[in-house]
């Protein structure tokens, strides 16, 4: 630093920290202090009362945190004033040998150490650290916020002495709250197989009444059965959860006599630490209002502090799957490429099937050389970067398709890969023709990396689509974990290996696939920046259902959907080809055809579609989406669905509306979240102008959609005439 010199052995160590970014807190002044703030976030310490005080969005968690007594939450509350906790208790719980001890608890063992506090940008930490001498374990439990969001994030990291005990089922949050209607969202439910199954990603509700419970959760991966979030609604307020874990999980919640007692976590398991590791993180919050005011405050902590500001911009994305199978070669691609950017698509995706003795068992047949890692030089003599240089001649960016946690047992041996490295489970692979490699080992995670790395390094794609279309959890011997604790530790490996991806190609753009949508959570959302629902991505109403269930804690520039040429559905000649598109429109756009095979005519269709949806997607981009109506079904829907998208500074929103019903001609739509005070212009994108009105005249008479002899699909644009 020029003009500035400071000898370093001369500074209070209290000042030193502080330079560095921490401060670390014994004894201070006997006032309330504000130790740390961005924006609206703050960290303030009473030392007297023994408090901290973590405040951001207008919500304050203020914890017991002090040598003189057992740490705990004393008070969880907005500025509506009323108290989510109704008695101090710990949020987490410690499991160890074959007691379950109160974290931070004198009685239990625990010794109060210190208090550091962090500043990253505009993210502010809190650290506790605690010793647990019975079980030779250090242990650190951790708070963030940002500004503007009321919430925090909380997790807990161990280090163990050379003698630890074994830990058990890592608890991220346990708490007391209000009592109130819980709300969650279901997981994948089950196989591509079943177009018509509408339990995938369906809003559930349920009043708990005393002494019942609710165990919700994964054995797998997160979401094959169940979101890992839920929210409760209070008397003013949202009360929201969501784990930050793409494993298996537990959520319990019991109605008892002072409240829904909660306990979120990981599922049962044992784990023997030999070195520092972290648990699982969980963001939670209360936010004055219902559950849209939750939903947005949620978006906006997911942006600005879980993926630390790195923005959601859907592109619309060619993919060549549904399309193509894995009969791809050079020749077809740069076709297919010139046809698609002339839509207006701005990536282009080649999908499984590019490498070697891929497609051998038939047109979808992509397990057959999975793990080689090698383009096939029959089909592409030249290898992947000439189709990542032609396609950004045309101005798209390229996408490239792997899957990088299984192998083809045919290739292992072959291929580097030692069928130690492989996940079983009792014995068995899961597969007679794939493997899992399980990343807790550190040679087959070294092997990824480096694959990875390479394709990278050769093709210089800008995209790739991470899949992952079987799971086991691993109980195998020689991969640095225990016989119950594979899924924990082959997760927490992955994490690793995302965080050296960001850490190498931090433009590198990453979609997240599971086989369909089985790992949807906020731990993949910190690494991955789109992220593929569900396999049965026909008829619209199904894709709508999805993005309508999801968009409840995800953003909607997360969610990627395909328009496909499907049965009833047909995009040549289409009957509705506004309504196909626009019920993807609402999330990230996504296409999946031979336009080989569409007219002059048809391609003049999708350019104007594609057009309106690139209009409308600054306001996509940053905004948090809630429902108007039921949820969308393929059967016993709603006559009309209603998702209304809002952008984050409230300037915008869209009402995406669609009719089910013909014998229901027409909807009066009800925004909300409105200034009233602010008048708004409201727009159609067929139509154009359709006049203005106040917010509170909007929210309150609303805006009447009727019928359209054109299209069952109606996308309204709200925008503030001054703000």
């Amino acid at each position: 630093m020029l003009g500035v010199a400071i000898s370093m052995r001369r500074l209070p160590t209290r000042l030193l920290l502080a330079l560095l970014g921490v401060a670390v807190f014994g004894r201070m002044p006997l006032r309330a202090a504000t130790v740390a703030s961005s924006g609206d976030a703050s960290i303030a310490h009473d030392e007297s009362a023994g408090t901290w005080t973590l405040t951001a969005g207008g919500t304050s968690l203020k914890l017991a945190l002090d040598a003189g007594r057992d740490f705990s939450i004393v008070s969880l509350t907005t500025g509506s004033g009323i108290a989510w906790t109704s008695s101090a208790a710990p949020d987490t719980w410690v499991r160890t040998g074959n007691q379950s001890l109160p974290f931070g608890n004198r009685a239990a063992g625990f010794g109060f150490q210190n208090v550091s506090v962090e500043t990253h940008g505009n993210r502010l930490q809190l650290n506790a650290t605690f010793e647990l001498a019975s079980a030779g374990l250090r242990m650190t439990r951790h708070y963030a916020m940002v500004a503007g969001s009321p919430a925090f994030e909380a997790w807990t990291t161990y280090t163990p002495a050379t003698h630890a005990e074994s830990l058990s089922d890592l608890s991220a949050l346990q708490i007391t709250i209000t009592a109130g209607q819980v709300h969650w969202v279901n997981g994948l439910q089950g196989s591509a197989a079943d177009v018509r199954n509408d339990a995938a990603f369906t809003r559930q509700r349920k009043t708990l009444a005393n002494g019942e419970a609710l165990a919700l959760g994964a054995e797998g991966r997160s979401s094959e059965q169940t979101v890992p979030w839920f929210a409760v609604d209070g008397a003013e307020d949202e009360f929201f959860a969501a784990l930050m874990w793409s494993g298996a999980w537990s959520l319990g919640i019991t109605r008892g006599r002072t409240g829904l007692e909660v306990s979120f976590g990981l599922a049962p398991m044992t784990i023997a630490p030999h070195e520092p590791f972290e648990g699982p993180h969980v963001v939670f919050g209360v936010v004055r209002g219902g559950l849209s005011n939750a939903t947005a405050a949620l978006r906006s902590y997911v942006v600005n502090g879980v993926r630390e500001g790195r923005s959601l911009t859907p592109l619309v994305t060619y993919n060549t799957w549904y399309a193509y199978g894995t009969q791809i070669d050079e020749r077809s691609m740069r076709a297919e490429m010139e046809r698609v950017a002339s839509l207006g698509v701005e990536l282009f995706v080649v999908d499984a099937g590019w490498y070697q003795k891929s497609g051998s068992q038939g047109v979808f047949d992509y397990e057959a050389g999975l793990g080689s890692w090698t383009p096939d030089p029959a089909r592409f003599p030249n290898g992947l970067k000439p189709l990542a240089e032609y396609a950004r001649s045309l101005r798209m960016k390229f996408g490239v398709w792997v899957e990088p946690e299984r192998i083809s047992l045919s290739l292992v041996g072959a291929s580097g890969v030692d069928d130690g490295w492989l996940a079983t489970h009792e014995g068995s692979h899961g597969s007679d023709r794939v493997g899992q490699i399980c990343l807790a080992g550190s040679a087959g995670r070294a092997w990824v990396v480096d694959r990875l790395t390479e394709l990278v390094d050769t093709v210089q794609p800008d995209y790739i689509k991470w899949d992952n279309n079987g799971w086991i959890n691993c109980d195998g011997e020689g991969h640095d974990h225990g016989e119950t604790d594979g899924n924990f530790a082959h997760v927490s490996a992955l994490y690793q290996v995302f965080a050296t991806l960001r850490e190498r190609y931090p433009n590198l753009l990453i979609e997240n696939v599971s086989g369909g949508g089985n790992r949807l959570d906020l731990g993949m959302i910190r690494y991955t920046d789109v992220a593929w629902m569900d396999d049965r991505t026909a008829p619209a109403v199904h894709v709508r259902h999805n993005v309508e269930g999801l968009s409840v804690l995800f953003p909607p520039a997360y969610l990627l959907s395909f328009v496909t040429n499907y049965d009833t559905e047909p995009l040549h000649e289409s009957p509705d080809l506004s309504l196909y598109l626009r019920s993807r429109m609402a999330a990230a756009l996504g296409l999946c055809f031979r336009a080989d095979e569409m007219t002059e005519a048809d391609a003049a269709s999708l350019a104007h579609e594609i057009d309106i949806y690139k209009s409308l997607r600054q306001t996509i981009s940053v905004a948090a989406a809630w429902l108007l109506t039921e949820q969308a079904a393929v059967e016993n829907g709603p006559a009309w669905d209603v998702l209304q998208e809002t952008a984050s500074d409230g300037r915008q929103a869209l009402l995406c509306a669609f009719q089910s019903d013909q014998s229901v001609d027409r909807i009066t739509i009800r925004p909300t979240g409105l200034d009233p005070a602010v008048t708004y212009q409201v727009q159609s994108v067929d139509t154009g102008g359709l006049g203005s009105a106040t917010g509170a005249v909007l929210m309150t008479d609303g805006i009447e959609v009727r019928q359209s002899p054109n299209t069952a699909a109606h996308i309204l644009i709200i925008t503030a005439k001054q703000f």
